[in-house]
């Protein structure tokens, strides 16, 4: 991979691929060059067979993202001709997180702040540390939030708790983003990684094509009826209903063993 703003990490550790935020003197702060780098990595992961489930971090336990570089913004913000081109990059990636056909984790220590906690909720799943703080500090800052993440929010939480997000620009600590579902997990910062890491393999030996299906499905059930592509849909069932992967789960539950799926 071909990665040149110093400031995006890849790792692989088995069957699990790490998209890692390598930005620690500014608490992994989005900066120019990072979205980019990290699209690189993504698109590597996706094709790679041997990767079955992706998680990205923050460098370090200070912080997962702590937001935006705000001292980019003199470049990135100056002009609406500047910030229209900025934003090509972060749409992009946005959506690539979103259509990756493996299981995504964003696994958090720290400030999960503005883009960063934007950016987490591109996971399909957010297990976090104990003590780690989300917020969005738009009002605070005189920013108009993007409707696409909004909408994020509120599929998530719904729309009272994300208005009082939005609205207060506070921070939630992490037994508060548990209850009101903005994230699946909190566990002591020492043994984040280690549940993490463990939970994704357990992902890894599960069916891709049924998580790749389940994924696909309720994304599209996130849509309007008449966006659906219920075409596909019914395509990603016959796929998996006839592949190599049921007839082995049915073999090695007659043979009372655990199955090897191969995904095809």
């Amino acid at each position: 991979m071909n990665l040149t703003s110093g400031l995006i990490g890849a790792e692989t550790t088995g069957t699990i691929g790490w998209l890692i935020w390598d930005n620690p003197t500014k608490l992994n702060a989005l900066s120019p060059g990072m979205y980019e780098d990290a699209q690189t990595v993504i698109d590597a992961f996706a094709a790679n067979p041997a990767i079955k489930v992706v998680v990205m971090r923050g460098a370090g336990r200070k912080a997962f993202i702590s937001g935006a570089d705000i001292k980019s913004f003199e470049k990135t913000r100056a002009n609406p001709e500047a910030m229209k081109l900025a934003a090509v990059a972060p749409a992009k990636l946005r959506r690539t997180l979103l259509d990756l056909d493996k299981p995504l984790i964003a696994m958090i220590y720290g400030y999960c702040l503005g883009g960063g906690l934007g950016m987490a909720l591109n996971a399909d799943l957010r297990f976090a540390s104990s003590d780690s703080q989300f917020g969005v500090p738009a009002a605070s800052r005189g920013v108009a939030y993007a409707p696409a993440g909004l909408k994020q929010l509120v599929d998530l939480v719904g729309p009272s708790s994300a208005k009082d997000i939005m609205f207060s620009a506070r921070r939630l600590k992490s037994d508060e983003a548990l209850r009101i579902g903005l994230i699946n997990r909190v566990v002591d910062a020492e043994e984040l990684e280690a549940e993490t890491i463990a939970y994704a393999e357990i992902l890894a030996t599960n069916a891709p094509l049924s998580i790749r299906a389940s994924k696909y499905f309720i994304n599209q059930l996130g849509l309007e009826r008449a966006e659906r592509d219920d075409a596909r849909m019914d395509a990603m069932q016959r796929e998996a209903e006839n592949s190599e992967d049921f007839k082995e789960a049915t073999r090695s539950f007659v043979e009372k063993r655990k199955p090897v799926f191969q995904g095809r």
